[in-house]
């Protein structure tokens, strides 16, 4: 597929500034973004205004007017984090769900179909019954994100009968990497808890962990994940389906603490969420050929060393 101009939503967020990285230092396409920074930071993108490829506007999904410009839109924009979905209903239900209807309606309205990649969470498996967990898995949403992730998931799946969408669904296991957490942030005690735990230890403070700790994530550095953003929207041919995003491999958050180190506590257990998450990425190598590359392990020492 001829791709020269592309469509990052939430682009100034944690996923999108690091897509942005990505596609400016390896591709010559042109990037238009847009965020209406409500988890998402200028800082984050400003090291960018500068380039002759990029160009961004502060603004809503809702308020895009046509997407005939594009040949690939980067679906990131969402409330990214499960706690609050129970609480700012109405605000989840507009970010995660209608954001992407938006799209879809653009595209049925001008009857251009561009390649929508779009960021969905290994949220819908819930519990799963089996892993490592591969796509077939039946979906057990335990909360409203996952629940609204997924809704977008099966709008796509039932539309492409009646329209030529092409269409992949990335399933993100855990992202992790380098501004994946901000104390400024109103959602930040639901940042990913691997920056949560690195941001207390270099701190001096005390890491929490909910329930005894024994629950386990698959955890994907960002950096694979825009590397599979690129490698699904380059592909040849229609996907039209979903893949799982993650490292294959799993750990306790007890364990993870004890990796960042410094000293911990237990907190009660939260409601709605997974007593395990770990993916089977063997769709995912085998369909469009990406694989995990980066170490959580490596990650934290650097981290932690700077």
């Amino acid at each position: 597929m001829d791709i020269n101009h592309v469509l990052i939503t939430g682009v100034a967020g944690f996923i999108g500034s690091n897509l942005l990285d990505y596609l400016l230092d390896e591709t010559d396409w042109k990037i238009t973004g847009i965020d209406n920074f409500s988890t998402g930071n200028e800082d984050n993108i400003s090291h960018r205004f500068d380039d002759p490829n990029f160009q961004f506007f502060q603004r809503e999904v809702s308020q895009l007017s046509s997407l005939r410009q594009f040949e690939v839109v980067f679906h990131l924009a969402a409330l990214p984090r499960i706690q609050p979905s129970y609480e700012w209903v109405e605000d989840h239900v507009t970010a995660n769900l209608m954001s992407g209807i938006h799209l879809l309606q653009l595209m049925i309205r001008e009857e251009y179909f561009p390649r929508m990649i779009y960021t969905s969470s290994s949220s819908i498996y819930g519990n799963p019954d089996t892993v490592p967990t591969n796509e077939t898995e039946p979906i057990k949403t335990m909360n409203p994100y996952a629940f609204q992730k997924y809704e977008l998931e099966k709008y796509l799946e039932m539309l492409e009968e009646r329209y030529p969408l092409d269409y992949v669904n990335l399933r993100l296991f855990n992202p992790y990497g380098p501004r994946s957490f901000n104390p400024d942030n109103q959602f930040a005690a639901y940042s990913s808890v691997v920056g949560i735990f690195i941001d207390k230890a270099k701190n001096g403070k005390t890491m929490q962990i909910t329930g005894d700790g024994t629950q386990k994530r698959d955890f994907v550095h960002v950096l694979d994940v825009a590397d599979a953003c690129y490698k699904a929207a380059i592909h040849p041919e229609n996907l039209n389906t979903a893949f799982n995003i993650g490292a294959g491999k799993t750990l306790s958050i007890l364990d993870l603490a004890k990796i960042v180190g410094g000293e911990y506590e237990f907190i009660p257990a939260r409601h709605g969420e997974a007593e395990i998450t770990w993916a089977d990425v063997r769709k995912s190598r085998d369909l469009f050929g990406w694989e995990p590359k980066l170490s959580l392990d490596q990650f934290i020492r650097e981290e932690m060393r700077g």
